[in-house]
């Protein structure tokens, strides 16, 4: 969630420069899970609040901007200075159509901002000047509250976007569970390789043998120099390579130069 609301901050920072035509930066404040009634309490009573439907998932979005930044959004695009005088008081019908699509462009940054964790398509269908004429979900239903800290003409505001956690939480337990399944599979493919590298490069001891012969004891007991044993082998007969007991390869004896060799055969 925090990295799709960043995603979110980047872009509606990147919308709201274009139509203003001020830099702007938008930054992720603080995410916290709590009612809907609780976070409609806790805005003004007179406020600039929008409703994105979130095609198909049937559910509805909120993101609130403050007054002061509602009247300074619409000042700037008409050639206003954008200064602190800005009426303190609720959007007219103009004034609500002309702020109407910056908040269409900030509620369509959520489908590119969530790509790859929910497949949604947000259309902004509301405006409202108080929160409790906003009936997005039941007082008791949980919502994501996100809040941004959003800075331009040397202004500091608060955004808030608040989204339903019912009906988003399976789409992000399944992306969830698709990254851990890819870090852990990531994972087990640095401890093979991490493993095999270990054995390849792990000391062993290696002899090469002719294959054993049965005899008794007492015909190895006193042996001395010069002894000769028959060992039923041809002398052309392959010689076994052998680690820690176990047979891995046959060769012939042989010479390279100065050295003793054998090849494999």
């Amino acid at each position: 969630m925090e990295t799709a609301l960043r995603a979110y901050a980047d872009q509606t920072a990147s919308v709201i420069t274009a139509k203003l035509r001020a830099s702007c930066s938008h930054e992720l404040e603080s995410l916290q899970q709590t009612t809907y009634s609780a976070f409609i309490n806790s805005l003004p009573e007179e406020t600039l609040l929008l409703a994105a439907s979130l095609n198909p998932i049937n559910s509805t979005a909120l993101i609130h901007l403050p007054l002061d930044f509602a009247m300074l959004s619409i000042d700037l695009p008409l050639g206003g200075s954008g200064e602190n005088d800005q009426p303190s008081r609720g959007l007219t019908e103009i004034e609500n159509v002309l702020v109407g699509d910056l908040g269409s462009s900030i509620a369509g940054a959520l489908r590119f901002s969530f790509d790859g964790i929910i497949t949604w398509f947000p259309v902004l269908t509301g405006q409202y000047s108080s929160p409790e004429l906003a009936h997005a979900a039941s007082p008791g239903d949980q919502v994501l509250v996100a809040t941004l800290r959003l800075e331009i003409q040397e202004e500091v505001f608060n955004t808030i976007l608040a989204l339903p956690l019912t009906p988003i939480l399976p789409a992000l337990d399944a992306t969830l569970a698709a990254r851990l399944a890819e870090q852990s599979g990531s994972k087990s493919r640095d401890f093979a390789t991490d493993l095999e590298a270990r054995i390849r490069t792990a000391p062993v001891t290696v002899s090469v043998r002719l294959r054993p012969i049965q005899g008794r004891f007492a015909d190895f007991a006193n042996i001395s120099v010069g002894d000769v044993f028959r060992l039923g082998h041809s002398p052309d007969s392959a010689w076994e390579v052998t680690s820690h007991g176990v047979v891995f390869a046959h060769a012939l004896p042989g010479g390279e130069g100065t050295q003793a060799a054998f090849r494999v055969i």
